[in-house]
């Protein structure tokens, strides 16, 4: 019981990376190379451990806006590793890889700015000359939008779909996700 447990624990951490050493089979929390002092769970902007970086109070300051944030990679303060000039092939891409619109490993696809209208007024009123090269661009990336919001889709019902249990003694797989509402049937005379 208890090895089988500990199996357990060790089977869900195989595909977990640890952000600090970036190897597999432990998460930052638990890394063996890490230092004393603990990295995660302070605010990066203020050093409080009462609330995270999203609700800090504190207003940002450009010239050092993450002071007491702590480098996974080189172990240095005043940055995280997305930032870090040792981690310039990986980015926040701790498995390698990019954004899926740009190519750049500095930001994830949701925050890609090419998928953010741009607001600047336009005072085109017709072209004097046909279409050129760029109007291909412009459907690819069109394309390209429309590609990631239809996986962003389909991940979120698998996730919803794996809300599943199995009962470990019977073996009986019930479902823990919110039961769907049905429609009321209105009759109209």
């Amino acid at each position: 019981s208890e090895q089988r447990r500990l199996a357990r624990i060790a089977e869900r951490n195989a595909d977990t990376t640890c952000f600090a050493c970036r190897e597999k089979g432990h998460s930052a929390k638990f890394c063996p190379k890490a230092g004393s002092k603990p990295a995660v769970g302070i605010c990066y902007r203020c050093g409080s451990t009462r609330h995270s970086l999203k609700r800090c109070k504190k207003p940002h300051d450009p010239e050092n806006p993450l002071p007491f944030a702590t480098c996974f990679v080189c172990n240095s303060k005043g940055h995280l590793a997305s930032a870090c000039e040792q981690n310039q092939d990986k980015g926040i891409y701790p498995n390698g890889g990019c954004c899926k619109l740009c190519g750049e490993n500095t930001h994830l696809a949701k925050d890609c700015a090419l998928r953010k209208p741009d607001v600047r007024p336009a005072a085109v009123i017709g072209f004097a000359e046909p279409p050129g090269a760029d109007e291909d661009d412009f459907h690819t990336l069109g394309r390209l939008n429309k590609q990631l919001d239809r996986a962003e889709k389909v991940d979120t019902k698998k996730k919803k779909q794996a809300d599943v249990k199995t009962g470990v003694v019977s073996g009986i797989t019930k479902s823990f996700a919110p039961a769907p509402v049905k429609k009321k049937k209105v009759v109209v005379f």
